[in-house]
């Protein structure tokens, strides 16, 4: 073996250490640490039997423990202790020099160079102590912006080395300081879990209160009310399909407040159809108990214009009757109820007389819709219909049908004798009435043009290719209207066209030139809007 098989290094030339002789193992130094600087490999802190080989460094050390040699026992947390334990080689196969077990790690700052005193305190940071050398303590904090109070950057280099009665010592790397701190904003994290508790509660308990008094205890007006309020109760309807009705009109201040008024009334399903005198700002029971009482109905008054088809006259009186649209189709599908005259040949088209109707409180769908043809049989009987429709050589239904065209086509009353005499001298000539207005009924639906295509209809109703009338009216004529059938104007025109549909301005002619001239004069102004 030669002199330094131990690890030692070799003396200056020509010397030779006289321990060396007795026992060469007795004071062999450990292994060099790899990765550590002279004076950082492991050496005893200091070998008063021998000066240290040129280019090491000496440790420093603490005075407690000056005059021990290296084959004594050196106290268990002392540099030289610490230097054994770094340097042996692991249980379980680490490489010699660097620990194998995890619990060590290693130096956070980057490579050797700082004493072993920076690197691992008194407080055993790296062998199961208490704090670890980056400033956090085992179990604690691992937040950022959470840490201590006094954490702040040394700018002027390392201060306090070696200083143990300080706690925590100061890194010499980074400059930062590890001196005594107190703790920063700890109050934070706290505070923002009780925050992020405390606000779902919050709203969740807002919202729990608002559902219970909306539930149990809503908005409601104290009084019976002031001003006027007409409300319609259809046929079927509940207090919950009406309360939010009543709520806009501002009869009711809500409307649950109006539904439980209804469920803790004696009669929570009274409610009928019909059209009931109401105050605004009422308390929701005696609003209740108003619509069950049928003093507070009211009669209801509906105009049906001239000119309406059927569909469109059903579709106004189930929206201003108190009675649904259902109600009346429902009556529609049987017709024979309603007693219509024998030249409707149970079509109700023409014969729903248009006028201005009242209807009760409590009336049906079959009611009013019979009150409407009981108003057509009047006005028949009034001008002797079977006579006046003989004079001119037509039966009563063709002076309904001829009526409903001149309805549908004229646009001012005066007009209404000069277009039924027009439809006259073209069905004399045997000629197609060619109105657009039947073919758009045939069509179901509504213009003032056909289109080309819309002209090549099949429907019956089309008299560009039918000549003659039409099957049946197209819609419910006036007694202006059928007046103007039964004494139609003098002249020979063929043609009709109303020039302007805003004003009314109809202009004749028995010229097919003249004709084509009115008609596009009638599409510039259709185009003017």
């Amino acid at each position: 073996m030669s002199e330094n098989a131990g690890g030692w290094p070799p003396g200056p030339r020509g010397s030779q250490d006289p321990r060396l002789a007795r026992d060469p193992r007795q004071f062999q130094r450990p292994q060099r640490i790899p990765g550590l600087l002279p004076g950082q490999d492991g050496l005893p802190p200091e070998d008063r039997l021998r000066p240290l080989p040129s280019g090491y460094e000496p440790v420093h050390h603490e005075p407690a423990y000056e005059g021990l040699r290296p084959d004594q026992d050196w106290p268990d947390d002392s540099l030289w202790s610490r230097t054994q334990r770094l340097s042996r080689p692991q249980a379980d196969g680490g490489p010699s020099g660097q620990p194998a077990n995890a619990s060590y790690g290693e130096d956070p700052r980057g490579p050797a160079g700082d004493d072993l005193g920076d690197h691992y305190s008194d407080q055993g940071r790296y062998a199961g102590g208490g704090e670890y050398e980056d400033g956090y303590e085992a179990g604690g904090k691992f937040l950022p912006g959470f840490g201590d109070d006094d954490e702040v950057e040394d700018h002027h280099g390392r201060a306090g080395h070696g200083h143990r009665g300080q706690g925590r010592r100061q890194t010499g790397r980074t400059g930062r300081s590890r001196g005594p701190r107190r703790r920063r904003f700890r109050w934070i994290a706290p505070l923002v879990a009780l925050l992020v508790i405390l606000i779902p509660l919050g709203v969740g308990g807002y919202y729990a209160f608002n559902l219970y008094m909306a539930k149990d205890h809503p908005a409601d007006y104290s009084g019976a009310g002031t001003g006027h309020v007409v409300v319609q109760v259809t046929a079927g309807e509940t207090a919950t399909g009406l309360g939010p009705t009543l709520t806009k009109l501002g009869v009711v201040a809500s409307s649950r407040a109006f539904v439980l008024a209804a469920e803790h009334s004696s009669n929570p399903n009274g409610l009928l159809p019909g059209f009931y005198g109401m105050r605004e700002h009422m308390k929701a029971s005696l609003a209740y108990a108003a619509l069950l009482n049928p003093k507070d109905l009211v009669e209801i008054k509906v105009t049906i214009p001239e000119g309406w088809r059927v569909s469109q006259t059903l579709a106004w009186l189930g929206a201003h009757s108190g009675i649904s649209l259902g109600a009346y189709q429902k009556v529609l599908k049987d017709p024979a109820k309603l007693n219509l005259p024998a030249s409707a040949n149970g079509n109700p088209e023409g014969y729903l007389f248009p006028a201005t109707y009242e209807v009760q409180p409590h009336e049906t769908a079959l009611g009013v819709l019979t009150a409407m043809v009981q108003r057509f049989d009047q006005e028949a009987a009034a001008i002797n219909l079977p006579a006046a429709a003989k004079s001119v050589h037509l039966t009563e239904g063709q002076v309904i049908t001829m009526a409903s065209l001149v309805q549908a086509e004229g646009g001012r009353l005066s007009d209404y004798p000069k277009i039924a005499r027009v439809i006259y001298n073209r069905l004399a000539k045997r000629m197609p009435l060619q109105l657009d207005s039947t073919v758009l009924y045939g069509l179901n639906t509504y213009g003032i043009i056909a289109s080309d295509q819309q002209l090549t209809s099949s429907s019956p109703y089309n008299t560009y290719k039918y000549k003659g009338l039409t099957p049946g009216p197209i819609d419910s004529p006036g007694n202006a209207a059928i007046q103007a059938v039964l004494h139609p104007a003098s002249g020979n025109w063929l043609y009709f066209v109303t020039v302007n549909p805003k004003t009314g301005e109809t202009l004749y002619t028995s010229s097919p030139q003249q004709f084509q001239q009115f008609r596009l004069q009638l599409e510039k102004n259709l185009g003017q809007g």
